[in-house]
């Protein structure tokens, strides 16, 4: 596969639709916009960024967000999946207009979704900054970090760079090699690091970008979320904590530095 996938979309696999409207819309200022088939588009500006849905049972025990990394051919990735120990939990679907994708399980059990846009929807590259209220980041947690990397890399073409986090150990970066930044080095498709003892199953962990971490705990702590790590800053990438909303779906926020 090629190593240009990264994170397109993102949804929320939710048991209370209007609640998680509520929270997220007061919490970011996102819009929603219904669609087909109870699912609902979540909008900044005029920007149309991810989708909110019912979790029903066959999609899991509980509320999580869904990120859906962008291919050319989803059969080819589905494939790719299962050769290199991955699951297929819901085979190849078509939204016509929109694109192809289906949702998988790596070896470890953490969802993530193969799309394929359709002709002319994708977005062009670029270096811009994640805008403020957008996702700016995809992180899994895994308990064997060095399996995870390889099988991404069988199923992406991502490579793994690992460096050392102050504070925080060691953490693997995923890179979309051959696609460069503004200066030159390769772009980063995510993050892996060490499942932490306290998670009970490997996740990816959705990122949302916004402009004062503290101030973004703070409300989201008055709207009924559970801090699971308080704010701390990593130098050079800026000030992030991760929370669970009402329902107890995880989800991070991060800061730029200044």
């Amino acid at each position: 596969m090629s190593a240009t996938s990264k994170f397109v979309w993102h949804d929320l696999m939710t048991t209370d639709v209007a609640a998680a409207r509520a929270f997220y819309g007061e919490l970011f200022g996102w819009r929603f916009q219904g669609g087909d088939h109870a699912y609902d588009h979540i909008t900044v500006g005029e920007r149309h960024i991810g989708g909110v849905m019912k979790l029903e049972p066959a999609m899991g025990p509980q509320p999580y967000w869904l990120g859906y990394v962008g291919v050319t051919d989803v059969g080819a990735a589905t494939a790719a999946i299962a050769a290199a120990g991955g699951k297929v939990e819901v085979p190849r679907i078509d939204v016509p207009g929109t694109g192809t994708f289906a949702i998988a399980l790596d070896p470890h059990g953490a969802a993530f979704a193969p799309f394929a846009y359709a002709a002319g929807r994708a977005d062009p590259e670029t270096n811009d900054r994640p805008a403020p209220w957008t996702f700016c980041w995809d992180e899994l947690m895994s308990p064997d970090v060095g399996a995870a990397a390889r099988f991404y890399g069988q199923v992406f073409g991502w490579g793994a760079e690992t460096m050392d986090m102050p504070g925080f150990g060691p953490y693997t970066l995923l890179k979309r090699t051959g696609v460069k930044d503004e200066m030159g080095a390769d772009k980063s498709a995510g993050g892996l690091m060490s499942l932490p003892p306290m998670v009970p199953h490997p996740f990816w962990m959705t990122y949302i970008a916004v402009p004062d971490a503290d101030a973004a705990v703070a409300k989201a702590t008055r709207l009924k979320a559970t801090i699971a790590s308080p704010p701390m800053d990593i130098a050079t990438v800026g000030r992030f904590a991760s929370l669970l909303d009402p329902q107890g779906a995880p989800f991070a926020i991060l800061a730029p530095p200044a």
